[in-house]
């Protein structure tokens, strides 16, 4: 997935740069002169900055402030992942205003919004399972992302709810919460309508799989 030529996903980021406009990013960070010293933020290692910020290097103030840099750096580099920069964002968020906190939620729905669009198999394409388990990282229930998903009537929201439910058969980490929504019945119907409409596809034994699968118990 490409976020950075998903519309929806751009302005949600820039609403995010909006939102925490009362907090201009830090040039320099002072941190534990045996660990860091002084760190010049466009020299750091975004990676090295999400782990440190409020520990050895710089304060809670300071993650504040570079929020939109690192959610943006994980969205668009390599070098640091969502869960990463969410977990961290949720370990000082409390005293955040409600705006601040409602813009990381639009950029983490964007993003998901896009994932949805996107056909898993596309190049790069990250599943449904793996974002969840990103996103969980903020320690909210799951409850909006799902509905999202229901009103995603579409071709490729249906091939990751494939991929789930036979990932989470086989294993794979999903909340509870999420499992229980796949098998409902509204899931279960929505999959075989997709087997239906997507016989002779390449996915199709996927969703037929999963048909399959939606009501049954983990394997032993």
């Amino acid at each position: 997935m490409d976020v950075q030529t998903d519309a929806g996903v751009d302005a949600a980021l820039w609403g995010l740069e909006a939102a925490f406009v009362a907090h201009p990013p830090p040039r320099t960070l002072s941190g534990c002169p045996h660990c860091h010293g002084e760190v010049r933020v466009a020299d750091a290692d975004p990676l090295t900055l999400v782990l440190a910020l409020g520990n050895t290097l710089g304060t809670g103030d300071d993650l504040r402030a570079l929020t939109p840099w690192l959610v943006r750096r994980a969205l668009t580099g390599d070098r640091v992942d969502l869960r990463t920069v969410l977990e961290r964002i949720a370990e000082h968020w409390a005293d955040w205003t409600d705006r601040e906190r409602d813009a990381v939620r639009d950029v983490v729905d964007a993003v998901w919004s896009a994932l949805l669009d996107t056909h898993p198999d596309a190049p790069d394409s990250a599943t449904a399972v793996a974002m969840l388990d990103s996103i969980a990282a903020l320690g909210e229930p799951p409850d909006r992302l799902l509905a999202i998903w229901e009103y995603k009537e579409i071709a490729s929201a249906d091939h990751h709810l494939a991929e789930l439910v036979v990932d989470a058969f086989y294993g794979a980490r999903v909340d509870p919460r999420v499992i229980t929504w796949a098998r409902a019945d509204a899931q279960r119907a929505r999959l075989e309508r997709a087997r239906d409409r997507d016989r002779g596809r390449p996915w199709a034994g996927t969703i037929t799989a999963a048909c399959d699968l939606a009501g049954a118990g983990a394997p032993d």
